[in-house]
């Protein structure tokens, strides 16, 4: 593993193309400057929605800052699938022969379950043909099949955020938007608004992102009290407001969102709505998450010490569970808990763990703690995809 392929390191690189000190560049992005030199060192390693902060500030696309390792036939095969499946809204094949939105649900329910699963070939093999039977199927009985197509146009934008086509997820959002509109229902409307403000994190926009969470939570936080999904799916918008708040370094607004999940979610079991993973457990994962992007590593380990994963937690989840406490390890500077950590990661979501840009990132800040590279890491480098 090569130190000037690290995030780190491209950052430090385009920074001085760009003339900017550390400082200048911490400024401009709205980060902590602590942070960015111990990402710069390869000390720390940073979330997407952080990347999308300095990517923007450097004015140029976050996946410049990713590290171009060897081809994965995965990767390229995906490419072709998420196009095809966001091709066109309105040009429907007339030899398709139409289907009810009852007979295509458990399709949909099934590419459900292998998103949080993590199971994206599986995915790939039967999304595009979903795609097009349920844009007949809108048009024919409307508003049930569109519901269903908001949840297949989430698949598409996981594929696409998962191996990094920032451009593609931006479309399968806004398709996902489009579908959830047709579908009459106002809460997945604002569910869709919680994955498009990920969207804009990722590319920079955080301020806009918090302005869209901000909106949502308002048209939406009346009907809470006397409706327990929309409590779900208002506590979802709290999480995000909390973990894009903190890679703008807005400790309290952060934590204020966070807890405000926390309170919707008390007495709930760990659960799906549409869609989405619910639950103290899944606002457990975001607070974590928050405070490594704090730069607080003793908090985010306080909080992954407390956390007990449930049996049939969701894999998705729980590859993420492991990789933001291997980052706040990272943080703290023990590269060994970090290597256990993403082991456990590997083992819960291996499509995840090679496809992930920030376990890449986890991975090399590893490499780079450690004065000598260990049999794991060289296992978890082969793992992520990583070339030596």
């Amino acid at each position: 593993m090569k130190r000037d392929d690290s995030v780190g390191a491209r950052i430090a690189r385009y920074r001085k193309i760009k003339g900017l000190t550390a400082q200048q560049l911490a400024t401009a992005a709205s980060v902590g400057y602590s942070t960015l030199r111990q990402v710069e060192a390869g000390h720390s390693s940073p979330s997407t929605f952080w990347v999308g902060r300095i990517a923007d500030a450097l004015g140029i696309d976050a996946s410049k800052l990713y590290a171009e390792d060897t081809e994965d036939v995965q990767t390229l095969d995906v490419l072709p699938i998420i196009r095809r499946t966001l091709a066109a809204t309105d040009l429907m094949d007339d030899d398709i022969e139409p289907m009810t939105p009852a007979a295509l649900a458990p399709t949909v329910a099934k590419i459900g379950a292998w998103r949080r699963g993590a199971r994206y070939r599986k995915i790939g093999d039967v999304l595009p043909g979903l795609v097009d039977q349920l844009l007949i199927a809108g048009h024919e009985h409307g508003e049930p099949a569109y519901a269903l197509l908001t949840d297949a146009y989430r698949a598409a934008n996981s594929l696409a955020h998962k191996f990094g086509y920032s451009d593609l997820s931006m479309t399968a959002t806004e398709r996902m938007l489009w579908a959830a509109e047709k579908s009459g229902d106002p809460l997945r409307v604002a569910s869709v608004h919680y994955l498009k403000a990920a969207t804009l994190a990722r590319i920079g926009a955080g301020r806009q992102a918090m302005r869209l969470i901000d909106r949502t939570v308002a048209d939406i936080e009346g009907l809470a009290a006397a409706d327990r999904t929309a409590a779900a799916v208002l506590s979802t918008l709290h999480m995000r407001g909390g973990t894009i708040a903190a890679t703008l370094g807005q400790a309290d607004v952060s934590r204020d969102h966070l807890a405000e999940a926390e309170r919707l979610v008390s007495g709930l079991p760990d659960t799906v709505v549409l869609d989405t993973v619910v639950g103290p457990t899944n606002v457990k994962l975001h607070q974590i998450a928050a405070e490594v992007d704090l730069g607080e590593a003793g908090r985010a380990l306080d909080i992954a010490r407390s956390t007990h994963l449930p049996a049939d937690f969701a894999s998705e989840r729980r590859t993420y569970f492991w990789v933001d406490t291997a980052r706040a390890h990272l943080l703290a500077g023990d590269p060994d808990a970090a290597i256990e950590a993403l082991m456990e990661s590997r083992e819960a979501a291996p499509e995840h763990f090679r496809a992930s840009g920030t376990v890449k990132a986890a991975v090399r800040a590893t490499a780079d703690q450690q004065r000598r590279a260990s049999r794991g890491l060289r296992t978890l480098a082969s793992a992520a995809g990583i070339s030596d």
